[in-house]
């Protein structure tokens, strides 16, 4: 089977430590491999994303990337995001009853977080 392996995501040089270290507070992920202009984070469960440090965000609105979050945590991550610098969007419940909010990492990069009531397959 061939799976994602992982997503790359962009930041410039003035935002990079601040976008490593956002996802490091926010979500837990830690580093797993670095290289010049570029770092590996992960969470643990297969989840990876490639930090490079090669200019402007490429995912605004509407690409973004997507974090799952349990229901009964959604609140709280919402709250971390704030605190570990996201410029958070309010949250809002979609038709499917899902809890969404949509955020920008502090390199622009538009993601979101979901709770779903129904979550996809894995």
């Amino acid at each position: 089977m061939i799976t994602l392996e992982h997503v790359a995501i962009t930041s410039n040089e003035a935002t990079f430590s601040d976008t490593l270290a956002f996802y490091q507070q926010a979500f837990g992920w830690q580093v797993l491999r670095e290289g010049k202009n570029l770092v590996f984070i992960g969470d643990g469960e297969g989840g990876r994303i490639e930090l490079l440090m090669l200019g402007d965000p490429v995912l605004p609105h509407p690409n973004h990337l997507a974090f799952n979050v349990p229901l009964d945590q959604f609140d709280a991550m919402v709250e971390k995001l704030r605190t570990a610098g996201a410029k958070v969007d309010e949250p809002f419940v979609a038709p499917s009853g899902d809890r969404l909010c949509f955020f920008n990492d502090p390199a622009g990069n538009r993601a979101q977080i979901v709770g779903r009531h129904n979550p996809l397959p894995r």
